[in-house]
């Protein structure tokens, strides 16, 4: 018995020895096309998709989850995958470049395949990518919340058509385009601005994204700096930093300049869609005199906009946006910059409700009323060890 068992043994390594021997044999024959024109054998394409998604499903287990049903977060993983993942997927009314589709694996038509994989298994794909297809990973990994905006979208894809897309992607709907003395003004500043006004507010029409900042009235020197962070990644985003790190200095200038002096048109401003006066005047009182038994200053001691020009305004600006950037700090997700380290010593003091709380109250701020005057500022709290 133990010598058959001894036999089977030698005859599978040597069978096993023999394959790898003729495999580097047939590698180094170079008799394989590996050109992109010629495509794979079937068995071939069977065994890469096979690999691919047992891969996928099995490293995708430990994946967390997400609520997938907020319009905004859709409206937000369109602006990236117009920008980020259209060229080489296409899109609904919109076919990818001739030259993509000579890829070989081609990139699929994510309308079509996104529904054969799982929520999770979308969120690992989109951060990790996949190897040997073209497909990159999430530029910023630990940014979960962009990563879930695209895959929220993806799920809404195949629903999709092409007028509904260029409303969700682009804002067409309900945004004039700009005019030749605009475009004139601009000169090459405007495919800038295009790419901006894809997610942010026009000078006709605000943004109605919620999880998108207002940006207009903000000062120049803040929003030439964190375009600059966005660049260097000091301030991660995988939806940010790609298109800021493309902007040569004059352009950014420019773009800063031209939020800075955008006209505030903000209708729903002082307007809070679901918070209670309870909650705002809690938020209040966090604003204005903090939470000083947890060592949490003022708000109003740095957003009151007569602070320094590189603290950004907060008034009426979106209360889920604030609260999403809230929680980035309390993540360490955004602590590499000198005011990005004063809020991470602040936000994890903070609670859920006292981050809900602060962000409705400056919501409800209209941005054209007159701001209190700012408390002085207490000295910042010392910031804890990680």
């Amino acid at each position: 018995m133990a010598l058959a068992t001894t036999r089977t043994i030698a005859i599978l390594g040597s069978v096993v020895i023999a394959l790898g021997v003729g495999a580097f044999l047939f590698a180094w024959s170079g008799i394989y096309n590996i050109a992109a024109s010629e495509p794979h054998f079937a068995i071939t394409y069977w065994l890469l998709d096979f690999g691919k998604r047992r891969a996928v499903e099995t490293h995708s287990l430990l994946a967390p989850t997400a609520v997938l049903d907020d319009p905004n977060l859709v409206a937000l993983g369109a602006g990236h995958f117009h920008g980020g993942c259209a060229p080489c997927h296409g899109a609904p009314g919109e076919p990818s470049n001739p030259i993509i589709q000579r890829m070989l694996p081609r990139p699929p038509d994510l309308a079509r395949v996104a529904p054969t994989w799982t929520p999770k298994q979308l969120f690992w794909i989109a951060k990790h990518g996949l190897k040997f297809t073209g497909m990159p990973a999430w530029v910023a990994p630990e940014r979960e919340d962009e990563l879930w905006a695209i895959v929220a979208f993806l799920r809404a894809l195949p629903k999709m058509d092409a007028a509904e897309y260029r409303r969700l992607a682009k804002g067409d709907a309900g945004r004039p385009s700009r005019g030749i003395r605009e475009l004139a003004t601009l000169g090459s500043v405007a495919d800038a601005l295009s790419r901006c006004h894809r997610c942010h507010e026009t000078q006709a029409a605000p943004s109605p994204n919620r999880l998108i900042p207002k940006l207009a009235g903000q000062s120049q020197a803040y929003l030439e700096m964190s375009l600059r962070n966005y660049a260097n990644g000091l301030r991660p985003s995988g939806i940010m930093q790609p298109m800021a790190a493309g902007l040569d200095e004059r352009t950014l200038i420019e773009l800063a300049k031209h939020y800075a002096e955008h006209p505030v048109i903000w209708a729903e401003a002082g307007i809070v869609q679901s918070a209670a006066s309870n909650q705002i005047e809690r938020g209040k009182r966090i604003a204005s005199t903090g939470v000083p038994e947890k060592g949490v200053p003022p708000c109003l001691a740095c957003h009151a906009g007569k602070s320094a020009a590189t603290f950004p305004k907060l008034d009426g600006q979106h209360a889920p946006y604030i609260a999403g950037q809230l929680r980035l700090w309390r993540r360490g997700l955004r602590s590499r910059t000198v005011h990005g380290a004063i809020m991470a010593a602040i936000a994890p003091r903070l609670s859920e409700e006292q981050v809900e709380d602060v962000a409705a109250y400056f919501e409800s701020v209209a941005s054209t009323a007159a701001a209190p005057e700012p408390p002085p500022a207490p000295p910042l709290p010392p910031r804890r060890r990680r």
